[in-house]
């Protein structure tokens, strides 16, 4: 490939793609390309730079500092790009793209209000639809390209099972806390259970499908706990079981971000220690089919820019 004369800005989100994924061939996978294909666009780049954009490895590349360089200043002209689109999308005659975001009930009020809120600001005005679901079916409404990207529960540093092949980034960080109504002593109502002799907890479940119940079950079925809890009330939502909580219908475990005013205002209570919270990642997953629309595509690379831990989930190198 010659060197470009007019700089083409799609080699500079090939940088950027590179620098979210860290090896050429992930990166060819988020550009929708092939690995030589991706290797001679970053050749004709650091031609036109004039410097090694990225140190060659067997299985990552990471950024040099020229590459770093001009990264960052790639992902100023896209915020000013994007910034200019969204002054000039306020005419009336101009459509905002639609982005469909499949989330988990408790997320789609506790952790998105605030990513979307963070992408405007980087990625510009779009109409954000969002349509509540639990693990499997927004998986499948993934993968019928009904939504875009969907946002969920995963347990720390594991992919949930279906989820493999996907394209993901973490986007930010919860707990699941064991809780109890309080007695009058403050002592939990319910404790955790420490074996032995002591009878069974009442305990409230999530319903099957549900990701924060699999990521439990997986967690209980590990520690051997779950026969010593009976089943007293089911609910695909959250905010239901923690109402039944507040009720002293029982125990359950309950994301920290959902809980946490009412564990300061002792409406409710640890019924175990801290050290014994389940920690979880929140991540947004995409399908690599999905991100071949301009809008998408967009977001995607502006969400890499927001979370530096970004990591694409699919195929090894």
């Amino acid at each position: 490939m010659e060197t470009p004369k007019d700089l083409d800005l799609a080699l500079l989100r090939d940088l950027l793609a590179l620098g979210q994924a860290g090896s050429l061939s992930r990166a060819a996978q988020l550009r929708g390309i092939t690995h030589p294909a991706f290797g001679r666009r970053l050749r004709a780049l650091e031609e036109w730079a004039g410097a090694p954009l990225a140190t060659r490895g067997a299985r990552h590349s990471p950024l040099t500092d020229e590459g770093r360089a001009l990264a960052a200043a790639a992902r100023q002209i896209e915020a000013i790009l994007r910034n200019t689109r969204a002054v000039l999308a306020q005419q009336p005659d101009r459509t905002l793209p639609t982005i469909v975001i499949a989330a988990g009930r408790t997320l789609s009020h506790t952790l998105l209000p605030r990513l979307i809120a963070d992408l405007r600001g980087t990625y510009g005005e779009a109409i954000w639809k969002v349509k509540t679901t639990s693990l499997r079916p927004g998986l499948e409404m993934l993968r019928q390209r009904q939504a875009d990207f969907m946002l969920g529960h995963a347990p720390e540093g594991a992919i949930p099972p279906g989820m493999q092949d996907l394209l993901s980034c973490s986007v930010g960080r919860d707990a699941i806390v064991a809780v109890s109504a309080p007695l009058v002593s403050g002592y939990p109502k319910f404790a955790l259970p420490r074996g032995g002799a002591q009878p069974r907890v009442p305990y409230l479940a999530y319903a099957p499908g549900m990701a924060l119940g699999a990521i439990l079950d997986g967690v209980l079925a590990a520690a051997g706990g779950r026969d010593q809890l009976y089943t007293v009330y089911e609910a695909d939502l959250a905010d239901s079981l923690h109402a039944m909580v507040r009720q002293g219908m029982g125990l359950a475990w309950l994301p920290l971000s959902l809980v946490r005013e009412d564990l300061l205002h002792g409406r409710i209570v640890r019924a175990g220690e801290k050290r014994e919270d389940i920690d979880i990642d929140v991540r947004l997953y995409a399908c690599q089919g999905t991100l071949d629309t301009v809008h998408a595509r967009g977001l995607w690379e502006a969400i890499g820019a927001l979370y530096r831990d970004a990591d694409a989930d699919g195929a090894a190198d």
